[in-house]
């Protein structure tokens, strides 16, 4: 029987803690016996309260629990989150050799705990900008999900189910696996190649695969920003072919989306780091703070500087 315990950081992820016991549950049905246990616990007292405002009840660290696998369930807070206690808690389990890992915004915590150094590891994509310049020499990886050795990560959401159900395909099959994600409608259970993307554009250019590359090659080089003609060269289009692809699709041009991308990357900075707004102009591609504000306040309808203030929780 493997025993899971998940550690619910402050305003953790319903979705993504609610996926990944539903999995194990399903797996015990499926299976037809108990191979599987899960507990919360928490750190901060005998409640933990979801980004939703649910509340879900904990059991307090103990050393004398034994878990299995510890799974960090973290949230919208998670990177402000330090707590000795489970620091020390996790330090103990490491120890041991026990499986260590994070699901959603919970690898704030296990970095900072010293558990990602020299594995790979990945996060939401809405704070993998901020996650990659606190820790600058983790091996950060923009995919769904990552295991190596002992430890994992996912990017939260539903990819927790993924995760889940990679550790069910270990150990019982694909054939158990694929079962389980039926019953969720989950047609293809997606592994460590599925990269995130930082905009729902990759959806609606699916059927397009230059449109999709365009995208690819601009969220690659938000901080030194393509010259848009050199993006039509990378493709073997001509300028005005792209043009006309990105007005089909999203009634914009190139440069419109480019600069949304970039944007988009900024106000994960202003809320997740304490960057001064001119190193995060400059880390996305704006020439200067007032060129970022410019049009910051344009899609926003605050300057940088308000947005941090009316919407960093901290």
């Amino acid at each position: 029987m493997q025993r899971f315990h998940f550690v619910l950081l402050p305003r953790f992820s319903l979705v993504a803690f609610s996926c990944a016991i539903d999995a194990l549950r399903g797996a015990n049905q499926t299976l037809g016996e108990t191979f599987y246990e899960w507990q919360a616990v928490s750190a901060e007292g005998n409640t933990a309260i979801s980004t939703s405002g649910i509340e879900v009840p904990t059991a307090e660290l103990s050393t004398d629990q034994s878990p299995n696998v510890i799974v960090l369930c973290g949230g919208d807070q998670s990177h402000t989150y330090r707590n000795s206690s489970l620091t020390h808690w996790l330090h103990g389990h490491a120890k041991q050799g026990k499986q260590i890992g994070s699901i959603s915004d919970g690898a704030f915590v296990a970095a900072e705990a010293g558990l990602f150094d020299k594995v790979r590891s990945t996060i939401h994509w809405k704070c993998f900008d901020a996650y990659r310049e606190r820790f600058p020499n983790l091996d950060t990886r923009p995919s769904m999900m990552e295991v190596d050795g002992n430890r994992f990560s996912c990017a939260g959401g539903t990819s927790s189910l993924d995760l889940m159900l990679h550790f069910i395909t270990d150990r019982h099959g694909a054939d158990v696996s694929s079962q389980i994600a039926n019953n969720y409608f989950h047609d293809t259970i997606r592994d460590g190649s599925n990269e995130q993307h930082i905009t729902n554009a990759f959806r609606m250019a699916s059927r397009n695969p230059t449109l999709s590359n365009a995208l690819l090659i601009m969220e690659q080089n938000l901080e030194a920003q393509l010259q848009i003609s050199k993006i039509a060269d990378r493709l073997k289009i001509s300028r005005r072919q792209l043009d006309r692809i990105f007005q089909k699709q999203f009634s914009e041009t190139p440069q419109s989306v480019y600069r949304s991308l970039r944007l988009t990357r900024a106000s994960g900075l202003l809320l997740q780091t304490n960057m001064s707004v001119t190193e995060i102009a400059l880390g996305c591609g704006f020439q200067s703070a007032s060129h970022l504000s410019k049009y910051f306040n344009i899609r926003y309808g605050v300057t940088p500087g308000n947005y941090r203030k009316q919407n960093a929780p901290y």
